[in-house]
């Protein structure tokens, strides 16, 4: 094996006083001797100054940026062969950085390694648990080879992130899918991959509201603009070809949680229509079956890690989230195709 390389962690901390009190430590201690470089990008709280006094670098910048900006201006502060990114709001696992360094020792093509959130978000209520495990779980379960790359907790070589430009912060001024575009400019370059071992812990609190407007703002249309721009569609994570056709089902399923119910009671009740409510019944159970069985092992393992009713509500809102998500890739699809329609037309006049 090579020697390995030396690593620098470069976080990026928006008003995030209250986190980096846990965060900063941990990544200290992972970084075993190495520089922790923290940048507020204009924070209004005491961010910079509570990292600085927890032995982090501090870059402070003049004005609001968001974190695609604010990692670009940590790596042009370090010359260390590896940077990993690491939010703000997640706590660094002890061997984070050993990881990292091995895994790049061993393989001179590699040119990024991304991790996931672990199992175990202190936040309890449902929607900090769907988020964090569903992103767990979906990066369990993901390719581990010509893999995304996401910055919560991910690793590039320096020599590679200068060229292709780092992220793309005038396309992502606000926290949005930076990332996911680095790791498509980052494949031709060599290997990218993903060590489901790579382990933070996710802090935040989320809400319905929350993960919805997160969802479809800063995830679903940037998502779908990138697509259409690039052409590319990647076949892992929650774009796979499995989880396009749940998206498609989605909203049947969704018809079917008051569907079957009603359509059973009417037929048990019996009289003229009571087999048409069989039929209804049985059409609609078709698609809950063939979800459920898209995202068996998923359920699985949530139901081994929170139990069987949580896996239910999971499924159960997993259906709202691939509805509203497909419905805006659908819609933004739409635009895309009667706009590049609309251009000849225009230039004939």
């Amino acid at each position: 094996m090579a020697e390995l390389p030396e690593v620098t962690i470069v976080m990026p901390a928006y008003n995030a006083a209250h986190f980096v009190t846990r965060t900063i430590p941990a990544a200290i201690a992972a970084a075993r001797g190495g520089r922790v470089l923290l940048v507020d990008p204009g924070s209004t709280d005491r961010t910079g100054e509570v990292a600085a006094a927890l032995g982090a670098e501090v870059v402070r910048l003049p004005e609001r940026a968001g974190p695609a900006h604010a990692r670009n201006v940590g790596v042009s502060h370090v010359q260390s062969e590896v940077v990993l990114f690491i939010d703000s709001d997640c706590v660094a696992h002890p061997d984070v950085v050993d990881r990292v360094r091995a895994a790049f020792a061993a393989d001179p093509e590699l040119v990024s390694l991304t991790g996931s959130y672990d199992s175990t978000p202190p936040e309890q209520n449902f929607f900090s648990q769907y988020m964090n495990l569903r992103h767990h779980v979906t990066h369990q379960r993901a390719n581990t080879e010509n893999a995304g790359f996401w910055a919560g907790c991910g690793a590039v070589r320096r020599e590679a992130f200068v060229k292709v430009n780092g992220f793309d912060a005038a396309r992502f001024p606000m926290p949005m899918i930076e990332d996911i575009d680095l790791g498509l400019r980052l494949s031709p370059l060599g290997r990218c991959k993903l060590d489901p071992q790579l382990h933070v812990t996710h802090l935040k609190l989320w809400t319905m509201r929350g993960v919805i407007e997160t969802d479809i703002k800063s995830r679903a249309i940037p998502w779908a603009k990138l697509i259409l721009d690039t052409g590319k569609l990647p076949n892992d994570l929650n774009l796979r070809t499995s989880q396009r056709i749940a998206a498609a089902l989605s909203l049947l399923v969704l018809l079917a949680v008051p569907g079957i119910p009603l359509a059973l009671l009417f037929g048990m009740l019996g009289g003229s229509h009571a087999q048409d409510a069989w039929l209804i019944a049985l059409s609609l159970s078709v698609p809950v079956l063939v979800s459920a069985a898209i995202f068996s092992d998923m359920l699985r393992s949530l139901a081994a890690i929170r139990g069987p009713f949580f896996a239910l509500q999971y499924f159960l809102f997993h259906q709202v989230h691939l509805f509203y998500s497909a419905t805006t890739f659908a819609m933004l699809s739409l635009v895309h195709k009667l706009a590049h329609k609309a251009k000849p037309a225009s230039s004939e006049t």
